[in-house]
């Protein structure tokens, strides 16, 4: 399996850093359960696993935590009361959807809008630098 590692501008600069580029690794981490027990043990399995459900839990209480907001900033959705998360969280059930870690597209496009107009500016020069680059080989 195939596993890339970034560092976000932000952390760069806290640590003083420039323009780290991504390191991609090949991993053995086996497909099937029976697979990642045989290789790890069932302890490190139950304590990832147990790991990966509370992060997912906490990201769906996040999203209720917040209020939504339209692109005018008006609020169309109020933030949800304890009660309401905890009915929610109550109800949750873990699925492959919820587990499946973001592909690179789907993290670049869900902080779009958190960008600043010069920073999606620079985005998009630089996809349509690639663009040209890619056509012209």
């Amino acid at each position: 399996m195939k596993i890339t590692a970034t560092l976000s501008e932000k952390t760069q600069a806290k640590l003083g850093l420039s323009n780290v580029q991504p390191v991609t690794v090949e991993c053995n981490i086996p497909t099937s359960l029976g697979d990642k027990v045989a290789l790890f043990g069932e302890e490190v399995i139950n304590a990832s696993s147990e790991d990966a459900l509370v992060i997912t839990v906490q990201a769906l209480m996040r999203r209720m935590m917040a209020p939504k907001v339209n692109k005018e900033g008006k609020i169309t959705t109020p933030a949800a009361t304890q009660e309401q998360i905890q009915a929610a969280v109550e109800a949750w059930r873990p699925d492959v959807r919820t587990l499946i870690r973001q592909t690179a597209f789907e993290k670049a496009t869900s902080v779009l809008d958190k960008l600043s107009p010069e920073e999606r500016q620079a985005i998009l020069e630089k996809l349509q630098t690639l663009s040209e680059q890619r056509a012209e080989a």
